[in-house]
């Protein structure tokens, strides 16, 4: 089963079809330093194998440094490799904390993930509650695919239950969704 947002080209990605391997060396140099952006675009050239050859392991290896370095969207992927075990074993509660890392900073695929691993189980115990939540949030990000997700979780809650979960997405949206930027005076 694919993974939400699988196959999407992010900017990131087109930027790396133009800019290598001529700026591998800078690359690596950044990546070298800890940029999590330059990291991310290296995970990026192994999957795909831009400039370089492709190799699931060093994909890994810079997504994972990247994830830990603080890229959002790295996160979430290395969240998702974890979960499927792509190039690595896996393991649904490391899968668990970087997607929910990922989710918590307003990435709507990661939010989105989140809460169907809450409403199947996988890996971790079945929350209705939290799936409805992650679902109900994940829409506002932009992602569409959640509501029918989101709805096939309102059968299994109480009236009470559907209560707390929507209050509590309240407070999570208020949290975790961007805020526009204030109109120019």
């Amino acid at each position: 089963m694919p993974c939400p947002g699988e196959g999407i080209q992010t900017e990131v990605t087109l930027q790396v079809q133009h800019r290598f391997p001529a700026h591998l060396p800078e690359l690596l140099k950044l990546a070298a330093a800890n940029d999590s952006d330059a990291e991310y675009e290296l995970a990026r050239m192994y999957a795909n194998g831009y400039g370089v050859q492709k190799s699931v392991q060093e994909e890994k290896k810079w997504l994972e440094r990247s994830a830990r370095h603080g890229n959002v969207q790295a996160q979430y992927e290395y969240g998702v490799a974890l979960r499927d075990g792509h190039g690595t074993v896996q393991d649904y509660e490391g899968a668990r904390k970087w997607i929910q890392l990922a989710a918590e900073s307003g990435n709507g695929q990661a939010q989105l993930a989140l809460g169907l691993m809450y409403r199947t189980g996988l890996g971790i115990p079945i929350d209705n509650i939290k799936a409805y939540v992650w679902l109900n949030v994940a829409p506002a990000q932009g992602v569409p695919d959640a509501i029918g997700a989101r709805d096939t979780v309102l059968p299994r809650l109480s009236p009470a239950e559907l209560q707390e979960a929507q209050a509590e997405a309240r407070k999570m949206s208020a949290i975790y969704l961007p805020t526009p930027p204030a109109p120019a005076q």
